[in-house]
């Protein structure tokens, strides 16, 4: 791990409306940029069940792998299938946000701070 990567142990599996904003929603990438989290772009609601189920499946099998060692993992907004896919992997129970305002998800991330910390 590099000491100076301020991101470490703390990912993000956001939904792809949150990290593309369309100018007047939640820009979800600065947001967590600023407070230090690693992103996982979530793949967008427009694909298909079947383009999105293998993403999902690749997402799932990240998340578990960071669960297992420690990492603080959160989802901000919702992807359909998400759930079952992380389900599969045996991860539940992830804070999780579906944010009004920039400010909300700001809040939500520093309550999230201390949770899971790796030992480093």
């Amino acid at each position: 791990m590099d000491a100076g990567d301020e991101r470490s142990y703390r990912v993000a599996l956001i939904a792809e409306e949150l990290v593309n904003p369309d100018g007047r929603g939640i820009d979800g990438l600065a947001a967590l940029e600023s407070a230090g989290w690693g992103v996982i772009q979530l793949p967008s609601r427009d694909y298909p069940d079947g383009v999105a189920a293998p993403l999902l499946e690749l997402v799932a099998e990240q998340t578990e792998e960071f669960t297992r060692h420690g990492y603080t993992v959160a989802v901000i907004g919702r992807r359909a299938g998400l759930d079952e896919a992380l389900a599969a992997y045996g991860v539940s129970g992830l804070p999780s946000i579906e944010p009004r305002s920039t400010a909300a998800l700001a809040r939500f991330l520093a309550a999230q701070s201390g949770r899971g910390d790796c030992p480093r």
